[in-house]
């Protein structure tokens, strides 16, 4: 006679998370706001095969950093749904601002129903985020600690759109140096990463050594899970990505690689910098390749991974959370290029 498994913590958390999600969009499928609701669960990926959900990392970070306080990780929900919603608004803007036709392997929000109406849901994702941490209290947390959480993810969403907006400067920014853009994606990527993993453990009640420590472990993740998305941009299969290869350099964005290559290879600067629309990718990739821009981009990834398992060994969360947590981090240098 065979016995089913229970299923992993990590499945039932995929799960909780997913329903709970779809609890913040309730009240809007009324008959006057079926588009919009509609709109919402496109982008949200409930309207077709899971991938398009994407990964829901921020929201399992979050969900793990409470459990490994050693918390019962369901009074986190709502705010783990909030740190996924102010993401999936994020996306939703920089689709339009990087005239994104596509995201995992579908058509924009705006490809398909317009920049007005992208616009208008993408900000109505955002008011369901701040609605979502209000139900912190209705699942048994303080009125104090509610508060704390909105405010961590008020400035987090702050800092997210300071880092876009360096981001878009760059795009017209001559000189444009590392440090820059490492100033950049730790708005644009890591200070949401590092809010969810410091809200979780905070509701947790962690005292505040540990909270900052969940903090870096998720400001280096972060980091580590952008310059990853930075080589992924240009060497990337696009089977895997839902982009097509090499879009960072048809789209001239200045990330890692490229940064990296502008000051080594004059061949590359050469050819990144042409003003004309013919994008010789074959010869840009491959004068990337002769300065090491890969291997570079590469080292430091790990690098700032390696400071977030620093960081997450003294924040010593609970088993089977901090396994969890580690095998999240170390998955990122092994997406598929």
């Amino acid at each position: 006679m065979s016995h089913n498994n229970p299923p992993s913590l990590i499945s039932r958390m995929r799960e909780a998370i997913e329903v709970d999600l779809k609890r913040s969009i309730e009240g809007l499928d009324s008959e006057q706001y079926t588009g919009l609701a509609h709109m919402i669960s496109y982008h949200m990926g409930w309207k077709d095969q899971a991938h398009s959900r994407g990964n829901r990392l921020r929201p399992m970070i979050t969900l793990l950093s409470c459990a490994g306080v050693g918390t019962n990780w369901e009074i986190a929900l709502p705010a783990a749904s909030a740190v996924e919603l102010v993401h999936s608004f994020s996306l939703v803007h920089d689709d339009i601002q990087d005239q994104s036709e596509t995201r995992r392997g579908r058509p924009t929000l705006w490809k398909l129903w317009g920049l007005a109406q992208a616009l208008n849901t993408g900000d109505a994702i955002f008011t369901l985020a701040r609605l979502a941490t209000y139900r912190l209290v209705k699942v048994g947390n303080s009125y104090e600690t509610t508060l704390d959480v909105q405010h961590i993810l008020d400035r987090a969403c702050l800092q997210l759109t300071q880092g876009q907006h360096l981001d878009l400067a760059y795009e017209t920014k001559e000189n444009v140096t590392i440090s820059d853009y490492i100033r950049m994606i730790e708005g644009k990527t890591s200070a949401l990463l590092s809010a969810a993993s410091a809200i979780g453990a905070h509701i947790a009640g962690a005292s505040n050594s540990v909270v900052e420590a969940y903090r870096s472990f998720g400001h280096n993740l972060g980091l580590a899970f952008q310059i990853e998305d930075d080589i992924l941009g240009i060497w990337g299969k696009s089977n895997l990505t839902g982009k097509p290869a090499g879009d960072d350099l048809l789209m001239r964005k200045k990330t890692l690689p490229t940064l990296y290559g502008l000051e080594k290879s004059t061949t590359f600067s050469r050819l990144f910098l042409q003003e004309n629309d013919d994008v010789d990718l074959l010869n840009m990739v491959a004068a990337l390749d002769e300065v090491g821009a890969h291997q570079h981009a590469r080292s430091l990834a790990q690098h700032h991974t390696d400071l977030a398992l620093s960081a997450l060994k003294e924040a010593a969360p609970l088993n089977p959370s901090g396994g969890e947590l580690k095998r999240l981090s170390l998955l990122l240098l092994q997406r598929q290029t």
